[in-house]
């Protein structure tokens, strides 16, 4: 028993031995190979930087000869990550010695390969590079399995642009992946003004997730001569749709669309009616400062809230509108207006010249606290007072209120 106990003892001690020297045998032959490493980039960057710097266009012979292992890969990665922001001419010389040492045909075969990271890997590598006659391949790997690959596949698309890329993109925002859709979108909208008429044409066979995601392009590319298109998806049966178009008209700026999105802020979906409020401020329509003041008085609270964010935004007419709906008489549009007023801080700048020396300014003053006094709680104005900045001003809205409590006393 005692021998068969110290048997088992001498095995763990040699088990534990064993994986102790693996591990520091693992240490050293990677702290070998890092000092390596950083030795044969200190001397592949030293032979580049004499070569791009240099008149001759012509590889060197150092470098046409690199040891396949690990100098060409080590070279290629140098490549890669002087490519970004190269002049055309150090680009095009890069782009030589990666086609002359056969690793863009690398990076072609890499793109079918079994493991994902080297898929990717060849992807990215690519649209850094731009090598065009990459764009069929990268087109399949937008149907990779891995959102990873696919992913980098779409930004090297990005990067190369052109037609079959685009189409190939607009393609694939049908992707399941909600993430996949937003970077799309993304690379989409910067592929320049062709985009837009491209979507537009694409848009009835897309599914609706893709409809929705090729507005939010659209509204990104600022196209204005997608305006028309927009503009007709205002009639469209899906609200979102509606909604998602009136947002984009406001982004993509066009005052052809103001007509339009009046005419929504009578739409019987709620979520229109909220965009065309937001779309029409930033079109800067004051011609809808009507139509926004009646829009104060919505069922809904983000119409409201549109409504008075978009008056506020449209100058001193809108603001004006704001201060008359003080005395509204419906309620929510008084509440409505005198949130936007006192969060831009409008408020607080009118109610600043009660103390003021110009009379017609204090009169003015006077009757924003005198609207605020008829219609809002007690309570409310107080604590409008207590936040004011100016001392002088809370103490004269802090003497308006008993001679307001009196007024309503008094009231039949």
């Amino acid at each position: 028993m005692r021998s068969a106990l110290a048997i088992a003892i001498l095995l763990l001690v040699l088990v534990l031995a064993g994986v102790v020297v693996y591990i520091l045998a693992r240490r050293l032959v990677a702290g070998l190979w890092t000092r390596l490493k950083r030795a044969r980039q200190g001397r592949l960057e030293a032979l580049a930087d004499a070569w791009l710097q240099g008149a001759a266009e012509e590889v060197p012979p150092e470098l046409r000869r690199l040891l396949p292992f690990p100098d060409r890969q080590l070279f290629a990665d140098l490549c890669q990550a002087r490519m970004a922001g190269a002049d055309e001419r150090t680009r095009a010389r890069l782009l030589g010695w990666l086609e002359s040492s056969g690793q863009i045909d690398r990076w072609l075969r890499q793109l079918g390969s079994h493991s994902v990271w080297r898929r990717a890997r060849a992807a990215e590598f690519l649209g850094i590079a731009k090598i065009d006659r990459s764009t069929e391949q990268l087109v399949v790997a937008l149907r990779d399995p891995v959102f990873d690959v696919r992913m980098r596949a779409a930004k090297a698309l990005g990067a190369l642009g052109g037609k079959e890329a685009r189409s190939a993109l607009i393609g694939a925002l049908a992707d399941e992946n909600r993430w996949s859709v937003i970077r799309i979108s993304d690379l989409l909208a910067e592929m320049g003004p062709d985009v837009a008429n491209e979507l537009a044409y694409a848009y009835p066979q897309m599914p609706r997730p893709a409809r929705l995601a090729t507005l939010d392009v659209i509204a990104k590319a600022g196209d204005a001569a997608a305006t028309p298109f927009l503009a007709d998806l205002l009639n469209d049966l899906d609200r979102d749709v509606r909604a998602r178009a009136a947002s984009a008209l406001g982004r993509v700026g066009d005052q052809r669309a103001t007509g339009v999105l009046r005419a929504g802020l009578l739409d019987v979906e709620w979520p229109v009616r909220a965009m065309c409020a937001k779309a029409l401020a930033e079109l800067g329509d004051e011609s809808a400062i009507p139509a926004l003041r009646a829009a104060l008085r919505d069922r809904e609270w983000w119409v409201r809230v549109n409504a008075a964010e978009a008056l506020g935004q449209l100058g001193t007419a809108g603001v004006e509108e704001l201060v008359r709906a003080l005395d509204d008489h419906d309620e929510f549009a008084r509440d409505q207006a005198l949130a936007a007023l006192e969060s831009s801080g409008e408020l607080d700048r009118r109610l600043a010249n009660l103390v003021a020396r110009a009379p017609a300014a204090t009169q003015a003053a006077a009757s924003v606290l005198d609207s605020l006094l008829a219609h809002q709680p007690r309570e409310r104005i107080k604590t409008i007072g207590a936040r004011h900045p100016d001392q002088a001003v809370r103490a004269a809205i802090a003497r308006s209120l008993p001679s307001a409590a009196s007024r309503r006393g008094a009231a039949p």
